[in-house]
């Protein structure tokens, strides 16, 4: 009788490694600031692969995430941030999980994180979109310093970089080239919103003349008939990336190890691509309808300083907007 039952153990065990959809069953609780139209044919591509693992996301801004994240530390609920900004990674390392993906060596080092904590996703550059049928492109800014223009007040719509990681990098990349100087000019003529796709959104329906905003998201709106253009500032624009990794303590690591490796995947970054979207990897191709990347002038950004003023960023931002 117990020989049967070793027996059994054995053949179980050896059924269920020789079954990949037995083996990785489960769930994965994905936190998402890659926004819901990038996340549905990732989400999609990667069940057609895995049918036993469950996704479960929640989609939300990288500074709302990064706070639920350190608020669960002590008892994580999610498992994988997706596609947070570098930055916000770089100055948070201790809540990731280190994990060298099965497509490791694919990935420029610059975009790794220490102890491979984290992997870059795609490359956010921040340009200005500016409605044509608004403001024709020889009156458009055609810098970060001309947004700290008079002429510009009320007419320049941006998100709250408390609550976007895109936000924060590009009040980092002003303050980088240009200082608070230029910066609370900036907070004088703009209108500041919770959202970041509500920037690009209000631009193209006419709301407002000029936004910031990465630049995919300016091609989606011209290929969806739109009037809008891309201005890449004339100080250059910064080769930042976004960033994906496991949380520390999640609930299913294994599951989270499967779905990490698959947004690594190559697979997975011309899923990136097809949105518009600029991947990091090497080996990935150029999004159709965007600038080359090297035809678009960019400037020395440093992304650790950037993460360690974070807080004291914030705190002098905030304090602007509210004796604005």
């Amino acid at each position: 009788m117990k020989r049967r039952s070793f027996i059994g153990l054995a053949a179980a065990t050896a059924l269920l490694a020789a079954s990949p959809a037995l083996a990785q069953s489960g769930r994965v609780v994905v936190y998402n600031a890659g926004g819901p139209e990038l996340f549905k044919p990732l989400s999609e591509a990667f069940a057609k692969k895995h049918p036993d693992v469950k996704i479960d996301v929640i989609n939300a801004g990288v500074g709302e995430l990064f706070t639920r994240i350190r608020a669960e530390r002590s008892n994580p609920r999610g498992d994988v941030l997706l596609g947070a900004s570098g930055e916000a990674f770089v100055g948070n390392t201790e809540l990731f999980q280190p994990y060298k993906a099965k497509e490791h060596d694919a990935f420029d080092p610059k975009v790794i994180g220490p102890d491979n904590t984290f992997y870059g996703f795609s490359m956010p550059l921040q340009a200005l979109i500016v409605n044509t049928k608004l403001m024709p492109l020889d009156q458009a800014p055609k810098s970060w310093k001309d947004l700290g223009e008079p002429r510009y007040k009320g007419k320049i719509i941006m998100s709250n970089p408390s609550l976007s990681g895109s936000a924060y990098g590009q009040i980092a990349q002003i303050l980088q080239l240009h200082g608070w100087d230029l910066m609370q000019k900036v907070v004088q003529n703009a209108t500041f919103v919770a959202q970041s796709a509500v920037v690009y959104q209000n631009v193209a329906k006419g709301e407002y003349a000029i936004g910031l905003t990465g630049d995919s998201n300016i091609v989606t709106m011209a290929q969806q008939g739109y009037p809008v253009a891309a201005v890449y500032p004339s100080e250059g624009t910064a080769l930042r990336f976004d960033a994906s990794g496991i949380i520390k303590g999640g609930p299913n690591p294994e599951p989270a190890k499967l779905f990490l490796d698959f947004v690594n995947s190559k697979e997975s970054h011309e899923i990136i691509v097809k949105t518009n979207r600029r991947s990091v990897r090497k080996d990935a191709p150029a999004p159709a309808g965007q600038i080359a990347t090297s035809d678009i002038k960019t400037f020395a950004y440093d992304d650790a300083a950037a993460a360690k003023d974070r807080k004291a960023n914030l705190e002098k931002f905030d304090d602007l907007l509210s004796r604005k």
